[in-house]
């Protein structure tokens, strides 16, 4: 790779996670001499990636002209296939959402059910934006089970019937006719969004943990997301947090997500009603949502809500002790049990930890909206793709 193929990337991978920069913010960030930046700034300007706000008459007094991406230069399809539902949205190159689309999971008996219900929402977006599809390039796929991100093959989702050993990546590209795809966890995308939500200054280190029907997480340190060597890292859902406690859908039992998860909680409410609790909790038409608004009032509700954020505590002590981060994100529809989850991980951490472990740990309960990990799978397939042509087209220079 040749040194002005490097700085190009640099350049790129620098606008990717701030969204907009000034030259002399590049020179600050990459540590390359001002000229050789300026002239690698005109150089993708000119090949129409990047614009840059024109400079009006002869003085622009000392605040420098902010650069983004051409919006036009190329458009990115993502798709959230989650537990319940499909999202999936169109951005331009900044992230802005042009057309969005969605489908609940009804019939999921088998994985046709599944890549019909992904076609529905492809369909309704490729016809939303019209003759404008020739633009997108490709597709980010949010997946919501274990990945080989190398191939792009889904490996198993264990909340997910047939969803495994599915080529994904193959079958994305065929389906839409567009180049380029990526298939990633849906928790290691939940985290890039957060990680660079926070730009300019993201913490440090994040840990990201979403809690719904299935429970994962995600770890990202100075800009680098963690998957470990076979696509098995940071599932946090499956840690053993009691040895002789109920069968998880992985086949072991006691884990997090057998006994926070719905099932879980489905069968917490089953065994206090079988022993005569007074509660409104019911298993019919059983939510989280329900039983987070009920915590707010129903006795049996609050008593469980305790337990559970214990539970939770008991298995991000591991976390701590291990990756010890600055910052731990929760998300999910177990974070409507407000301050009985965070106060509870708050005190109970510091008992559980390393002294000073968790002294300057923030913990946060994220505030992105439903689109967010769509767009998160579109705007990591634009980092890959911009990098990928600047490779390609190396030899140019």
């Amino acid at each position: 790779m040749s040194k002005k193929t490097y700085i190009r990337q640099e350049i790129l991978k620098c606008l990717c996670r701030s969204g907009q920069m000034t030259r002399t913010d590049f020179v600050r960030q990459t540590g390359i001499r001002p000229a050789t930046v300026f002239e690698v700034v005109d150089a993708l300007k000119q090949d129409g990636i990047i614009s840059e706000l024109e400079r009006k008459g002869k003085k622009t007094g000392r605040v420098s002209p902010s650069i983004t991406f051409n919006m036009d230069y190329l458009w990115l399809l993502g798709i959230d296939f989650q537990l319940k539902k499909t999202i999936g949205v169109i951005t331009d190159l900044n992230g802005t959402v042009i057309a969005s689309a969605e489908a609940p999971g009804l019939s999921r008996k088998r994985l046709d059910d599944c890549r019909q219900e992904i076609k529905t929402v492809l369909a309704a977006l490729k016809n939303h934006v019209g003759v404008n599809w020739d633009i997108v390039a490709g597709v980010g796929f949010s997946d919501p089970g274990l990945v080989d991100i190398e191939h792009g093959i889904s490996l198993k989702a264990v909340n997910l019937h047939g969803w495994e050993n599915f080529n994904t990546g193959d079958w994305l590209r065929e389906t839409t006719g567009l180049r380029h795809s990526l298939i990633l966890p849906e928790t290691m995308v939940g985290t890039y969004m957060e990680y660079y939500s926070r730009s300019p200054e993201p913490p440090e280190s994040l840990f990201y943990m979403d809690m719904g029907t299935g429970i994962g997480g995600g770890f990202v340190k100075n800009g680098a997301l963690f998957v470990g060597d076979n696509c098995r890292g940071m599932e946090i859902g499956h840690v053993v947090i009691m040895p002789e406690g109920p069968l998880c859908q992985c086949g072991n039992r006691g884990c997090l997500e057998a006994i926070a998860g719905e099932a879980g909680l489905k069968r917490r409410v089953a065994e206090l009603i079988n022993n005569g609790v007074n509660t409104a909790l019911k298993t019919e038409n059983f939510s989280i949502g329900t039983f987070c608004e009920l915590a707010r009032r129903d006795k049996a509700a609050i008593m469980l809500a305790y337990d559970i954020s214990g539970k939770i505590s008991n298995a991000l002590s591991t976390v701590v002790t291990l990756l010890n981060p600055s910052m731990i994100v929760l998300s999910g529809e177990l974070t409507g049990l407000g301050n009985i989850l965070t106060d509870t991980i708050k005190r109970e951490l510091p008992l559980r930890c390393m002294p000073g472990a968790a002294d300057k740990l923030a913990i946060e309960i994220s505030t992105l909206d439903e689109y967010a990990t769509a767009r998160g799978a579109a705007l990591m397939l634009r980092e890959k793709i911009l990098l990928e042509q600047t490779g390609k087209n190396a030899g140019k220079d």
